[in-house]
């Protein structure tokens, strides 16, 4: 993700999400996730803080409006890396967006990734359960229009900005000329 932000810089912005979950030794707080108690988690929910919020593994993620409110204040266009219920969840809100599945090259990929992650047995049948499931939603799911196999890095990278340059081009194409997103507005002569 860092090579989209850093090629399209002022366009994209990651989004952080909520989650219950303890922080991972190399994880910073605010930089991949804002780690709160389960308890202020359900007064999110109660709140209708979310777009999308989930439990996996007993451990519970959210997309927070006002975090996408805080990207579009910007003036960037926020990227939102959820899982594939997620990215329902969000299509059902009626948010306008462009939905990207990114595909392992083949099971056996999948699970050496997933092996390279997880440091207990349970722990990676779970993901490994988890992953077939969100492969079965993307192939049934008419929301991925756009799909990446992502088996070498540098062909994925390019096939991604490939899809990003197609999907966002009046967007590029104003930022660089206006250093907007949009173009200006030009007021009718009175």
């Amino acid at each position: 993700m860092q090579t989209v932000f850093k090629k399209y810089e002022g366009i994209f912005e990651k989004k952080i999400s909520y989650t219950t979950r303890p922080a991972k030794l190399y994880e910073k707080e605010g930089n991949n996730y804002y780690l709160i108690t389960r308890e202020q988690f359900m007064k999110k929910v109660a709140d209708r803080d979310f777009v999308e919020y989930r439990e996996i593994n007993g451990h519970l993620y959210g997309t927070c409006k006002k975090e996408l409110q805080r990207i579009n204040k910007a003036g960037r266009i926020p990227i939102i890396e959820v899982d594939t219920m997620g990215a329902i969840n969000i299509n059902k809100t009626g948010l306008e967006g462009n939905f990207i599945f990114l595909y392992a090259p083949s099971f056996e990929e999948l699970r050496k990734r997933i092996g390279n992650r997880i440091e207990t047995e349970e722990e990676f049948k779970k993901r490994i359960e988890l992953a077939i499931t969100e492969v079965e939603l993307a192939n049934n799911s008419v929301l991925f229009t756009n799909r990446l196999v992502n088996d070498q890095l540098d062909k994925a990278v390019d096939q991604f900005f490939t899809l990003i340059e197609a999907l966002y081009f009046q967007e590029i194409k104003n930022y660089k000329q206006y250093g907007s997103l949009n173009a200006p507005v030009e007021k009718a002569d009175e």
